[in-house]
């Protein structure tokens, strides 16, 4: 990977966006540092990269054990405050940082590698309660990772092709929740975001139509949405998505303004709720070569830039003790 990122010029937007959605998976660190995930041959490998430069910083092995061309999702978050504030022992991550990768086995069941800082500063994998055994994924399943004030989800589509996730909220085992109310198309990329409202699960459905749904005011609630003109007929490889106003006071949660960039078919294409599609150009092992009339094509908006907003997570242990990790960048 490293000569790729070092033979193009990864100071342009789109080329950094087309060399994130060629991986597994991609954390977008605070400080621009970008983690990008590959599965190959059984094997997870973590390549670190400085985008303005183009230079690898690091290429390791994060562990084995996943099927070939597995899904990846990457988390990372440090705690601002540790355990000792509340008189409770000690747990893993308090007052330190957490670096999780979650994946699938070739028995599609879910698998977790954990960075371990404190002995070797390398990755382990790591028994996370009950994860290989709460439930099983579909052969063609994405898995996308978000970390909530109501607890830390991981969603996936299960072997009846409909979407679910499973929910950790306090301890080490996950609890499997109900169905979510999509009509999602086989192997359709999950991607989850985190606002002020709550979760936002990005997904295509058989409709070949771009979806979201959204955490309703009730518990457990789930409410979909169609982006109607955000169509791909052709597979989706990976795509970046975001609701560009989601955030912004008195906004219509029921009418977000969607934009994405979506790599299908070797090809990378701007599309947004308002303008007509754009084919930026080819991309082959994560390096783009623009169409002549994509050459000054630049991000619609922030919304697909990797931002930071300072949210406090709250997640509950020992029933009356918390903790409060803060996210370290951006799980694409």
């Amino acid at each position: 990977m490293t000569s790729y990122a070092q033979s193009v010029d990864m100071t342009d937007d789109l080329q950094r966006i087309a060399y994130c959605l060629s991986a597994a998976a991609t954390f977008v660190a605070d400080n621009q540092i970008s983690h990008l995930i590959y599965a190959n041959g059984g094997e997870l490998t973590e390549t670190v990269w400085e985008p303005a430069s183009g230079e690898t910083i690091k290429e390791e092995e994060v562990g084995s054990g996943v099927k070939d061309g597995a899904p990846a999702a990457y988390v990372w978050y440090s705690n601002i405050q540790g355990g000792e504030e509340y008189n409770v022992e000690e747990d893993e991550g308090f007052g330190g940082e957490e670096r999780m990768v979650f994946s699938v086995t070739p028995e599609n069941t879910f698998i977790a590698f954990k960075y371990d800082y404190e002995e070797d500063d390398i990755w382990k994998e790591y028994q996370a309660g009950n994860i290989s055994t709460v439930t099983a994924l579909h052969p063609q399943s994405d898995i996308s990772a978000a970390l909530t004030p109501d607890g830390f989800y991981l969603f996936f589509m299960n072997p009846s092709g409909k979407l679910q996730a499973i929910v950790r909220r306090g301890g080490e085992d996950w609890t499997l929740e109900g169905e979510l109310p999509a009509a999602a198309k086989i192997g359709t990329p999950l991607l989850a975001e985190v606002s002020q409202h709550g979760i936002i699960l990005f997904y295509f459905g058989v409709d070949d139509t771009l979806h979201y749904l959204r955490q309703g005011q009730q518990p457990g609630r789930w409410e979909d949405h169609r982006v109607d003109n955000i169509v791909v007929r052709t597979p989706v490889t990976r795509f970046r998505a975001s609701a560009v106003n989601q955030d912004q006071e008195g906004q219509d949660e029921q009418n977000l303004n969607i934009e994405a960039y979506v790599l299908t078919d070797g090809r990378l294409w701007q599309l947004s709720q308002s303008n007509e599609p754009i084919d930026i150009g080819v991309v082959d092992e994560g390096i783009l070569r623009k169409n002549n009339n994509a050459q000054n094509i630049r991000w619609i908006s922030r919304g697909c830039r990797p931002y930071y907003y300072r949210v406090t997570y709250v997640i509950r242990y020992y029933h009356y003790n918390y903790y409060r990790p803060r996210p370290r960048g951006l799980c694409w």
